[in-house]
């Protein structure tokens, strides 16, 4: 199923559990579903491409709790009085959404929602710093992000002197081909994103 950006916001605020929406609410709810469901959406398609996976599935889960949280999050700012139905709500969506960055590790997923929004210079600085954090998935989350990056540029040179160490840190690519070939759904998939939140699907 597509769901759209307007959806998954319009979904957050009605699960917010609140007898009424303000229009400070409204307003708020809105910037904060957007967010959180950019970020939730990239953070899961990069859970995806380091653990496996169906990309689409993944990506549309992470957008749906990153909505809701960022819902919550943007509804309690626009009312000071929120329920404490509303509250309990918010910190259980957080703390999927930290389980979500504790996967990846936060180089990782704040690189992916950068790469969304085609800033790729922040980007590649993400991956290389998650590369040198000393974790094996978060090291692997920061290979592939700089791959996806790389790619995303049409820096095939440079994607290629990657590949080597790609190889070595994910046992399931056994070949530049390999690698290059599971980057092929995710490009799509990023383009995908970018498109259900009214962003350019090429930079």
């Amino acid at each position: 199923m597509q769901l759209t950006a307007r959806t998954l916001i319009s979904l957050a605020c009605m699960g917010l559990l609140l007898s009424a929406c303000t229009a400070n609410q409204q307003q708020g709810a809105s910037r904060g579903a957007g967010v959180g469901a950019l970020a939730g959406a990239a953070g899961s398609m990069m859970t995806a491409l380091v653990f496996g996976g169906n990309v689409g599935e993944a990506a549309a889960r992470g957008a749906v709790f990153g909505a809701s949280a960022g819902a919550v999050t943007g509804a309690v700012a626009g009312n000071s009085k929120d329920s404490k139905e509303a509250q309990q709500r918010r910190a259980e969506q957080e703390k999927q959404l930290q389980l979500l960055r504790k996967e990846i590790g936060d180089d990782a997923f704040e690189g992916v929602t950068a790469l969304v929004q085609c800033k790729h210079e922040v980007a590649m600085a993400y991956g290389r710093t998650a590369e040198k954090s000393g974790k094996a998935n978060y090291e692997r989350a920061g290979l592939w992000l700089q791959a996806l990056t790389l790619e995303d540029m049409g820096q095939e040179t440079a994607l290629q002197d990657l590949a080597p160490q790609i190889i070595s840190a994910d046992s399931r690519i056994n070949s530049t081909e390999t690698a290059i070939e599971r980057l092929e759904s995710y490009k799509e998939s990023l383009r995908q994103i970018r498109a259900e939140f009214d962003l350019p699907e090429r930079c």
